[in-house]
């Protein structure tokens, strides 16, 4: 990851998705995990005000990982209700990745979440508050 900065500026990005990511399930991996609290920032640096993140996976220890990290950093808001049921890239991650049609035939769940990045610069003291 550290060379997406060579690729993207600063407030490029509208949407970046994370589809059925390895889960790395053992305690001592979870560090290698795609949704984590400093590549948060990370991928918040490259965001547009408004960019949402869009998570799916079949796991759902991994999918309460990754609602429980966005959920908490204080530069997203989780997307739900009517806006997330109507998003057809919610639709389409679930239904029409090649990695979803396993899942779907297999007869498993597909565990979605949109978080959004907020309008605004957090307070020193929130971003501080998260950090410590």
């Amino acid at each position: 990851m550290k060379c997406i900065f060579n690729y993207f500026e600063k407030e490029t990005l509208s949407k970046m998705f994370f589809c059925f990511a390895d889960p790395h399930f053992k305690k001592v991996n979870f560090r290698r995990r795609i949704i984590n609290s400093s590549l948060l920032t990370e991928y918040a640096y490259l965001l547009k005000e408004g960019g949402k993140i869009y998570t799916v996976t079949d796991v759902k220890s991994l999918y309460d990982w990754n609602v429980s990290f966005l959920g908490s950093h204080p530069l997203f808001e989780e997307v739900t209700g009517e806006e997330k049921d109507n998003d057809p890239c919610i639709k389409m991650m679930c239904e029409m990745t090649d990695e979803a049609k396993k899942v779907i035939k297999r007869g498993d769940p597909c565990w979605a979440a949109v978080f959004r990045k907020k309008a605004g610069k957090p307070s020193e003291q929130t971003m501080l508050k998260y950090f410590l």
